[in-house]
């Protein structure tokens, strides 16, 4: 009976070393799997804190408020579910191991990324909203600026803010600080409809049909600490809006 042959130590060295190449093919696509889930983790976090926020800012009676804390912990229990795994409540982090930040004032939630470190600066924020770098940014509401406006009579405009608004940054007078169009000027008197929704009480608009623009004073300060409009979606200035009486 003969005996069954084994592999050769030069045989045995040949398949370590195919598999070492394979091996060698395959770990940066694995790298680069690996990589990719975070990010794609990183995006669902964001997408779910966004909705969480959105939420927080149209059913409680005040924004969300934080331009330097990041922490979504007020959020958990009632907006986000509660995973944690003792009775310690940690901020929740991405998969990197970063804070998430908020910027409330820009309506903006921003994960560092793979290189651990926020490149997109506050001032960029408020201008674009887009992230720098390997950042990952997701906004949750619109820019803060004067999203419409219509005259209810001849001697009163309602002005409507793309978010709400601190009352007492509200001036009683001056807060429209002018008009065009014919008539009406500098408001006099404002009337608080609802946190997001003003009437200002006006000099005789002319009722001609034509375009009327209101202007309103830029120091008016949004719930979420941002104090000053941004630019229109549109590109225009965040302070004007018109109307057609």
């Amino acid at each position: 009976m003969m005996r069954k042959k084994g592999f050769t130590l030069l045989e045995l060295l040949i398949v370590v070393a195919i598999l070492a190449t394979l091996v060698a093919l395959a770990l940066p696509y694995y790298e680069d799997y690996l990589a990719q889930t975070k990010i794609t983790g990183a995006q669902v976090d964001l997408q779910t804190y966004a909705k969480a926020l959105a939420m927080y800012d149209q059913l409680e009676p005040s924004m969300f408020s934080d331009n330097t804390n990041d922490d979504l912990r007020p959020l958990i229990g009632k907006y986000l579910q509660d995973y944690r795994t003792s009775t310690v409540q940690t901020k929740p982090r991405d998969p990197w191991g970063q804070d998430y930040r908020i910027r409330s004032s820009a309506g903006t939630i921003i994960c560092a990324g793979p290189n651990g470190s926020f490149n997109t600066t506050d001032s960029g924020l408020d201008s674009d909203r887009i992230a720098s770098f390997d950042d990952i940014l997701i906004a949750w509401k619109p820019p803060f600026f004067v999203s419409g406006s219509r005259a209810v009579s001849n001697v009163t405009v309602e002005v409507t803010f793309s978010r709400k608004v601190v009352d007492s940054t509200v001036p009683d007078a001056g807060a429209i600080s002018a008009m065009t169009g014919g008539g009406g000027g500098a408001s006099t008197a404002k009337q608080r409809v609802s946190g997001s929704l003003y009437r200002f009480t006006v000099p005789t608009i002319t009722m001609n049909g034509g375009v009327h623009t209101v202007t309103l004073v830029n120091t008016i300060q949004s719930q979420d600490l941002k104090t000053g409009f941004h630019l229109n979606p549109n590109g225009s200035a965040g302070t004007i809006a018109s109307f057609t009486f």
